[in-house]
């Protein structure tokens, strides 16, 4: 293995070039990197002049210093635009940008990125390049370089072909449920049906909170801990639809195989199986109706469904036959949907242990790094 007395700043320049009319503009986010700016979640218009941007070519890697501790740093796909807040990375000959890109996504990159900024406290650190330059590293040869980013690009690739699949079965599942639904022409209100559980207690063990909850799939991504002296929760039982009040256009909803505890947050759903049965209930908190009356919210910093209005909201109630066989249906496609999700998340761990594996910290010298003597 290679050993250098060598520096970040010896493999990357910075680059200061504005940017010119008509360059498309791309953000730094955490998970994929450089995306065009119009496609995320927390859109935003820029007050500034095409020429008051950082130019960003093909192959360079902007970063966001004030999160690059965190690891936000993304390769530019194109010749764009980015914010002049953002260190745009050019690439020497010796690095290969495809495989810097992953580099600094390494565990023991992302310490040192965090060891080199400075800042009071760690919502306020900083990386400004001549830190970036400072931190020693050893690249292997350009060659190595490469064949590690081909083996990384083909994860990334194969990652993406299941999830754009997972995303062509996700809108199927959403065009069987509205073919399945419509023409229902019984309707009943909620409260006919089903009952909130409002009755908190103390608890131990785990609760599924909102954050354990993916929005729009129905997916639980685990369960939080309860520490001593934690709040009151609510108790579900199995066969309970789970649904989260606050801020309820999130759609964060799941349905209960087993009971548990879950945030007070959640309302807990219980069916009347004498007209209802318990997976067609769940069913119901995903269509139209429910959702429009789930998003008559109160509060604005942190708005919540209402009760009174969701439980007089008027909903499709055919007969029991028809429920089990439109639940049925349903079931099928949230399997498949599980079964792609379960692959493209076992894709990303074999991905995760692979870098583990290529980018190893034998590349890095000077361990300790540097912090702000304010710290």
């Amino acid at each position: 293995m290679r050993r250098a007395t060598s520096t970040l700043g010896d493999y990357f320049i910075n680059r200061r070039e504005r940017g010119a009319e008509g360059l498309p503009l791309l953000s730094v986010t955490l998970r994929d990197g450089l995306v065009p700016r119009n496609t995320i979640e927390r859109r935003f218009e820029s007050e500034l002049e095409d020429h008051d941007h950082l130019a960003v070519g093909k192959g360079d890697i902007a970063y966001n210093m004030m999160r690059m501790w965190q690891g936000a740093s993304g390769l530019a796909p194109y010749d764009a635009a980015v914010s002049p807040a953002y260190v745009v990375l050019q690439p020497t000959k010796e690095i290969d940008p495809t495989f810097a890109s992953y580099w600094f996504k390494s565990e023991r990159m992302i310490y040192l990125f965090w060891a080199y900024s400075y800042g009071l406290t760690e919502d306020r650190l900083r990386l400004y390049y001549k830190d970036f330059a400072a931190i020693p590293a050893a690249p292997p040869a350009l060659a190595d370089q490469r064949k590690i980013a081909s083996v990384l690009a083909g994860c990334d690739q194969a990652i993406a072909a299941t999830d754009a699949l997972v995303a062509v079965k996700q809108q199927a599942r959403r065009a069987l449920m509205q073919r399945l639904m419509s023409g229902i022409t019984q309707k009943a209100e909620l409260l006919n049906f089903a009952r909130l559980r409002r009755s908190a207690q103390k608890g131990t063990g785990s609760s599924i909170e909102l954050e354990n909850i993916e929005s729009g799939t129905g997916r639980l991504l685990g369960t939080t801990p309860l520490a001593a002296g934690a709040g009151n929760r609510f108790r579900f039982g199995a066969g309970d639809t789970l649904f989260g009040r606050l801020r309820p256009y999130l759609d964060k909803r799941i349905f209960a195989d087993s009971p548990g505890l879950c945030s007070t947050e959640i309302w807990v759903l219980t069916p009347d199986e004498r007209v209802c049965r318990p997976r067609y209930l769940y069913a119901l908190t995903q269509t139209p109706e429910f959702k429009a009356a789930a998003n008559v919210q109160s509060g604005s910093k942190m708005p919540r469904a209402e009760w009174g209005v969701v439980s007089e909201a008027p909903l499709p109630l055919p007969s029991l036959s028809e429920q089990d066989r439109i639940s049925e249906a349903l079931a099928d496609a949230d399997h498949e949907l599980e079964v792609l999700a379960s692959q493209a998340a076992a894709l990303r761990r074999q991905k995760t242990a692979l870098m583990q594996r290529l980018l190893p910290n034998e590349w890095f010298i000077g361990n300790s790094g540097a912090r702000a003597a304010a710290e």
